[in-house]
């Protein structure tokens, strides 16, 4: 057999954290050398490689690691091992990292580090886990103190490096330590596009009245501005609308990084900066937004009394006019009338005035006939019918994920004892306490969840039948 032969195929996985470290690729090449030396040294060629730009190890979400994986678990074999720099750039989790490192060893693909050889064997799994135990606690430590710094920078009035709201800009206020401290300005270009979006909704453009967020983004592209380089989108007007920084108030830590979930108002760290609005202009428009919010109040025509309204239209000889409320023997009689006949004495399409009630009850009696057959809600309800065995099925199938998750947190649980029997880590450390307890909290969830997904499994009496749609249809038609 040839030296060739024997090689066998790997693939390499390189990831760094923040899109800084990708943009300088220090990181990323070094991982690449360190990886190809050892894939040498251990008889694997790599015929592939998986590059991670500024992806957190704390989580699955990662385009390039389920790339990997799917790959890596196709048929026919792709490759016999999986090379990573050291476990930290595989995962920083202990749970995510074995399960992930199942999933190839049942494909039969290795997990090799390049830096970190922790032999093969049943001890291997023992140090791997001591080892990506060590790396998440050092993720968190880290977290938390880059959190620290960064909002002591916030607290001093200082820009924490994100890009600057559209309006502004950052200067360097002062130099520490070798470190640029930069402050937000006002960008005098953007400054009057700010200004602009503001004036149309308040005031209109000078020919239309004030304009909506809808309104406002159709008039910005048709007219080609741009927020740098990008088109507006009505989320991205209502964000500018709503944001305090033009009033002089920008905010630090709104939101959780790693959850993405807003964190209390009071723990919102303010820094002053200069106000490109005056305070009553940017309360007229909070004003007028809470106003027009649907949630508050709802759009004219959807509380109007009058059933049609906004909605009902002459039809007479093809006339396209909207229906109008006539009353008569003072509000005794109520009609529908041509609004166009009416307001401007057009009497080319021949309408007359119709009784509203007639017209009600038969718009109502035709609405009911269509919307409350059996076949078209079992149509409608289709999505809804949680206790089918299609949405049964679909229970089983978490119940099994579930189960073996259930079995991978309790391994990981007796992972964590094994630490403390082989003296690998002290009783009372501190984070094996706490990645104890999470493991613990998982593994009730978990349970939960299990009882849950069983009992609904279970729950047959709440299926949507044929018969129970009849009688429903049937009982909202009498109504």
């Amino acid at each position: 057999m040839t030296t060739d032969q024997m090689t066998l195929r790997a693939c390499a996985y390189v990831r760094v954290s923040t899109k800084r470290q990708a943009e300088h690729e220090t990181s990323l090449n070094e991982q690449d050398r360190g990886i190809a030396r050892a894939a040498v040294e251990r008889g694997y060629e790599i015929v592939e490689t998986y590059v991670e730009a500024g992806k957190s190890g704390l989580t699955d979400r990662r385009p390039a690691l389920q790339r990997m994986i799917a790959d890596a678990c196709a048929q026919p074999k792709r490759y016999d091992a999986v090379f990573v720099f050291n476990f930290s750039r595989f995962f920083r989790d202990e749970y995510e990292s074995e399960g992930y490192r199942r999933k190839l060893e049942k494909a039969g693909v290795k997990l090799i580090s390049a830096t970190q050889d922790v032999g093969e064997g049943p001890h291997a799994r023992l140090i791997r886990s001591i080892f990506t135990s060590l790396d998440a606690a050092s993720s968190e430590i880290n977290a938390e103190q880059v959190k620290i710094v960064m909002s002591a920078n916030a607290e001093a009035g200082f820009h924490n490096g994100s890009a600057p709201p559209l309006g502004y800009r950052t200067y360097v206020a002062e130099r520490r330590d070798k470190k640029d401290k930069k402050k937000l300005e006002i960008n005098p270009a953007e400054r009057r596009l700010v200004e602009l979006i503001f004036r149309l909704y308040l005031e209109g453009d000078g020919k239309t009245e004030p304009l909506g967020i809808n309104a406002i983004v159709s008039w910005l592209r048709e007219r080609g501005y741009t927020h740098r380089n990008q088109h507006f989108h009505t989320g991205l007007i209502y964000a500018i609308l709503t944001r305090e920084t033009y009033a002089g108030r920008h905010y630090y830590g709104c939101r959780n990084s790693r959850t993405g979930e807003m964190r209390p108002r009071e723990e919102w760290i303010e820094v002053k900066v200069p106000a490109i609005l005056s305070e009553e202009r940017f309360q007229a428009v909070q004003k007028r937004l809470k106003a027009r919010n649907p949630r508050i109040s709802a759009p004219r025509s959807h509380t109007s009394p009058v059933l049609l309204s906004g909605i009902g239209l002459c039809g007479c000889n093809g006339c396209t006019s909207t229906m109008m409320l006539m009353t008569g023997k003072g509000g005794r009689y109520r009609y529908y009338a041509c609004s166009n006949r009416r307001k401007k004495g057009d009497l080319s399409c021949g309408g007359n005035n119709v009784p509203m009630d007639k017209v009600d009850e038969a718009v109502v009696s035709a609405l009911e006939t269509r919307l409350f057959q059996p076949e078209r809600l079992t149509a409608l309800l289709g999505e809804m019918l949680d206790a089918s065995s299609v949405a049964d099925a679909g229970r089983r199938k978490q119940v099994a994920v579930l189960r073996t998750e259930e079995t991978e947190v309790t391994n990981s649980i007796r992972a964590l004892f094994m630490m403390v029997e082989s003296g690998a880590t002290a009783p009372d450390d501190p984070f094996l306490k706490e990645r104890l307890a999470t493991l613990k909290l998982r593994l009730t969830s978990v349970a939960e969840e299990i009882v849950t997904l069983e009992r609904q499994i279970g729950a047959k009496s709440s299926r949507i039948t044929p018969e129970k749609v009849e009688r429903f249809a049937a009982a909202m038609r009498a109504k």
